[in-house]
């Protein structure tokens, strides 16, 4: 639901004392659906695309991940398409494999470092067959090494799910505009249509359903880009990594060290009186949003003693009833969490029109980082995921999972502009 209000609140924006806002409100803990895109990997630009023996080319469905400083593909992709690991001079003089240590939502994973590869991109969109055509792949993403794997994980359900997801994340985003229409989710049997252009290109309205070009938004949020390049390492000693690139943010990048930090941009949340400004990562990767330990303790809440990353997971401070738990699995494994609802959190515009989102689900955990030269730590403050941007469900765990209240997504259009540095928001109008 969205409605117009004026909000008084708004001086942690450097905004006038009275401004107009827009409330949305019923976002619900977790996204029907992520992006995702069609994938072709070749060896050489313009070259034969890679193939699986006896079947001919085989697009790669990846999803689409700004939250991803990396690609990552499988170990099952991988050796289908037959695509090499990178190998280098170990201390002994002879050669091994390369190992990636990265790191995600469960702390590091290891990786190994595919050979130089190149990907065309063409839409994601369950009513068309374009990705069956290798002539549909027309958009060139830059040169990259991919990550592969993750090696040796475990043997839960969600690590197996895991294991075989691909992931298309920044290092194809670069210089390209990310358009996502949310509206087919709305019908909560359909999924997200996924298109990457060129910047620059014009939008269509003629041709909107299945190639619309880049639409207009009616809101604006700066990103701030953040490296975490540091907080990763490849073996042997000197070996060339896997290709990285920022990450973006709402608010400053969270890995710099500054005694006060100016939180102009980031996003503010309220509860209970209780107020905290955080940058939050932009992650379409993640269905669920989360805030750190810290977050949620500036907020008058914290965990149960004893139940943090446990089974038990429970918060102390909100009644039982406005609770909920999720396994939130990524680079580094899994990890069950309990959410709550935050009264509001507020997400400034360049139109000086803040979207302010009430009774905001959030999991409270630590995404925490080390740069193994340092030893410098950072926490995440904030990850913003797709539950807040399309429709939305509360998902209660188990074997098989009871979807309860279903919540219509806000937006006609969201827009990630990664050489503009701007999340672009199309509202829906109102009913």
């Amino acid at each position: 639901m969205l409605r117009r209000a004026f909000a008084s609140l708004l001086a942690a924006f450097v905004f006038s004392p009275l401004a107009l806002a827009t409330d949305i409100d019923g976002v619900q803990p977790a996204a029907l659906d992520q992006p995702r895109i069609n994938v072709l990997l070749r060896r050489e630009p313009g070259g034969k695309p890679l193939e699986v023996k006896d079947h001919g080319f085989v697009n790669v469905e990846a999803f689409l991940d700004t939250g991803a400083s990396g690609v990552i593909l499988s170990v099952k992709t991988a050796d289908a398409l037959g695509i090499a690991r990178a190998k280098a001079k170990n201390a002994n003089g002879g050669e091994a494999l390369v190992v990636f240590h990265d790191v995600g939502v469960g702390g590091s994973d290891k990786f190994n470092v595919s050979e130089p590869l190149h990907a065309s991109l063409c839409k994601y969109h369950s009513a068309s067959d374009d990705g069956d055509d290798a002539d549909a792949y027309k958009l060139r993403a830059a040169p990259f090494r991919a990550q592969i794997g993750p090696l040796g994980g475990g043997f839960g359900l969600l690590d197996l799910v895991m294991s075989n997801l691909d992931v298309v994340g920044m290092p194809a985003l670069k210089g390209k505009v990310m358009v996502m229409d949310p509206k087919p989710v709305n019908k909560f049997d359909d999924t997200m249509r996924t298109y990457v252009y060129e910047a620059g290109t014009k939008f269509d309205p003629g041709n909107a359903h299945r190639d619309p070009g880049i639409p207009k938004a009616n809101r604006r949020v700066k990103l701030t880009y953040a490296s975490f390049a540091r907080f990763t390492h490849a073996e042997p000693a000197g070996a060339t990594g896997p290709t990285v690139a920022a990450n973006p943010f709402i608010g400053p990048d969270p890995t710099r060290v500054r005694a006060a930090q100016d939180m102009t941009g980031a996003i503010v949340s309220t509860h209970n009186g209780k107020r905290f400004a955080a940058s939050w990562l932009l992650d379409t990767g993640a269905a669920a949003s989360i805030i750190s330990t810290r977050h949620a303790k500036a907020l008058g809440v914290t965990y149960v003693p004893g139940t943090a990353g446990t089974d038990r997971a429970a918060l102390a401070e909100v009644p039982k009833d406005k609770q909920f738990t999720l396994t939130v699995g990524g680079i580094g494994g899994q990890k069950k969490s309990a959410g709550f609802f935050i009264d509001s959190i507020a997400i400034p515009t360049l139109e000086r029109d803040p979207l302010v989102f009430r009774g905001a689900p959030v999991l409270v955990t630590d995404i925490t980082v080390t740069d193994p030269q340092t030893k410098q730590q950072v926490t995440l403050d904030g990850v913003l995921g797709m539950n807040f941007l399309v429709a939305s469900a509360n998902v209660t765990e188990g074997l098989l999972p009871d979807i309860g209240k279903l919540t219509e997504g806000a937006f006609e259009w969201i827009v990630f502009d990664e050489p503009a540095g701007i999340l672009g928001l199309q509202l829906r109008k109102e009913q």
